[in-house]
Formats: structure tokens, sequence, C-alpha cells
């Protein structure tokens, strides 16, 4: 590969970073290169990049690269702009339930239109495609029948894998290096719905600010990125949150570029009670962890309840449906105790009935 050995010179010796055009060029020609072809400098600039931290414009450049080769949903670009993802990083370790899967499905309730982006588990119990699976909702859909179960519920759920088919080239070289890349953070970023508002976990509190320029680069309407100070990429209700808000501003002369807010926020500035990490933790398995949510959707109050409808307030202030956290929280709370949560969970166990009475 051409410039391979060159960019991978400059990165570990001199600590050069990636231009966003160069970013996005050299991950094209990864993507079409051979399998086994430099996988030892790939890997070593992988290493590389994760060790000194990944730039804004690293992370833009790969995920427009990743973004060109996702296979696409059919959408009209009116649902496109409605929709919101609360797809996080995961990797935490800090082996909580499915905060995020559990907030899309309430805010889906509450009145947003939500495209799922998500994986089976990896360092967690518990992934959100494994939960979704326990649910018995839609999962493994073509495109058409996403579009048409976003249509029909408000929600479709969109297994990474099967949406990135290019990304095959590097599963073997990020299993063999066994610890986090700057796809772990890309990924996120490439909705294959290409939902324009996002509620986006991390890993650390040093990618916050890192993720939100490059969402603000690649054009989202309104996003937030949070950190907990427990570990969790969630808006947690333990203890501090490092949190950035990317707001679109149309009339900026780069169309791509937003505003991003920078700032801290702890469970009281929401009137809710603080919890402890023991109070999220997830169960053994995918249906334990199932039935956690379906007690949520039922009613049942508590810490886990509660994280949930702090998560589900910010995508429904992301998707505009709220204006602000206040109302998004009196929003998600009503969407649970109408019962309009569980009719969602219901909708989707039908449309995934009748999905695999068709096939």
């Amino acid at each position: 590969m051409a410039g391979l050995k060159q960019v991978l010179r400059l990165v570990v010796e001199q600590g050069a970073t990636l231009g966003r055009d160069e970013a996005r060029r050299f991950l094209t020609e990864i993507l079409e290169s051979e399998p086994g072809q430099e996988d030892m400098e790939i890997a070593a600039l992988l290493t590389a990049l994760s060790v000194r931290g990944e730039t804004a414009d690293e992370l833009t450049g790969f995920a427009e690269a990743m973004r060109a080769r996702a296979t696409p949903i059919p959408l009209t670009d009116a649902e496109r702009s409605s929709l919101v993802d609360t797809c996080g990083t995961g990797g935490t370790g800090r082996g909580t339930f499915n905060i995020s899967t559990c907030a899309a499905l309430v805010a889906v309730a509450a009145g947003a239109k939500v495209a799922k982006h998500g994986n089976r588990a990896v360092t967690s119990k518990c992934g959100s495609a494994d939960v979704v699976e326990a649910l018995g909702l839609p999962l493994a859909l073509t495109p058409e029948r996403a579009a048409e179960c976003l249509r029909e519920t408000g929600f479709m759920f969109l297994l990474a894998p099967a949406f990135h088919p290019a990304m095959k080239r590097m599963m073997t070289i990020r299993r063999s290096l066994g610890f986090r890349t700057i796809f772990n953070q890309a990924g996120p970023l490439t909705n294959p719905a290409g939902a324009r508002a996002q509620v986006m976990g991390v890993a650390s509190a040093r990618m916050v600010p890192t993720v939100a320029e490059a969402m603000a680069r690649l054009g989202v309407s309104h996003a937030f990125v949070a950190h907990g100070s427990d570990g969790i990429d969630e808006i947690t209700i333990t203890g501090e949150t490092s949190m950035a808000e990317v707001a679109h501003m149309p009339g900026r002369p780069d169309a791509n570029a937003g505003s991003v807010r920078l700032y801290h926020v702890q469970p009281e500035d929401f009137g809710l009670e603080r919890a402890s990490l023991a109070d999220l933790a997830a169960y053994e398995t995918a249906v334990e962890n199932a039935q956690v949510l379906e007690q949520i959707f039922a009613g049942e109050p508590g810490p886990k309840r509660q994280i949930v409808v702090l998560n589900a307030a910010a995508a429904l202030v992301a998707a505009g449906v709220a204006t602000d956290f206040r109302e998004g929280l009196q929003r998600a709370a009503e969407a649970i105790d109408s019962g309009e949560a569980s009719a969602v969970v219901k909708k989707l166990r039908a449309f995934a009935a009748e999905t695999a009475e068709r096939n």
C-alpha cells in the first residue's frame, strides 16, 4: 500500500497527525486492500494512533470512509433528518445493564424516531444486539425491511456488521490487537440510516471533546457526547458526567460545522438521586437483562429507571421532541407510566413475528 510505511514512520517517530482528507483516503486504501496485505503495518498504525490519542480530523476522515462503504437504508431525506441514534462506544468494562438500548425504546414511546446502531457484546455481559434479540425485537433485517420497521414502529435496530461489510477487512487485525482502536470511536459516527441527531457515550473523558468536534465536522444537527465519572459511556446518576453538546449552525461558512459546548452535570441538576454503580449492574445472560428492561417498561421504580429516563431525555432533546432536559425527563417518564414503552415493545415483537413468517 503506497505510503503506509512513510505515514507510520511520521506518526510513530514524530507524533504526526493525519488530516481529515488524508485519514479518509488512508482508510479507503486499507478497506480496498487484500486481507493480509501489510496487516502488520496497519496494526502498528492503529496502535500508534491509540497510544497518542486520535484527533477530531482523524475520526472525521475514518468515519467518512466508513460511511461511504456502509449499506444504505432506503429512506427519504425528511426521514433521515428526523432520526436519532443512541449508539455508544461501549468497552468500558463497568458491567452495566443495557441503558442506551432501553433509553432508545423509551424515546420512541415519547415520540422520537430512533435508528439504533449497535453490536453484540465485546467487553460487556450483554450487548445491545443481544438484548434486542432476547426481547424478541427485529434484529437481522434487510435495508428495505429496516425502513419498513421504522415507518411502522418508530424504531429500527441496525446490526453494525451487517451494514458495514467492508469492515470485515479489519476484523482479524482488531481482534489480534485486543484493545480499543480508532474504530471504537469512529463506528458510532457511521449510522447507516444517516441519523443526524445522536446521543453518544464514550469510554473516557478525554474522548468527549474530540468526538464532539468530529460530530460537528460531520454535520450532525444536534448531539450530546457523555462520559460518566464512574467510567460508563452514559449520562450517569452515580456522580459527575463530562458532556459536550453539538448544535449545527446553518449560517456558518462551513456547512458541516457546528458549535461545541463542553460542561459537566450532576444527577442533582436533573432532580435525581445519586445511585451506586452496583445499582446499575447487568445480569449474566441476555434473557435476564431483557427482563430488566421489561421491568422498567412496566413502571418499576429505582435507579435503573432513573438513568434510563435521563438518557432518553437527552435523545428527545437531540431529536427536537423536547426543548430541554426538564421537558425530556417529563416526556420519558410519561412514556413509561402511560404504558407506551411497553406498547412499543409489543409492536416491535409483532413486526419481528411477521418478518419471520415471510422468511
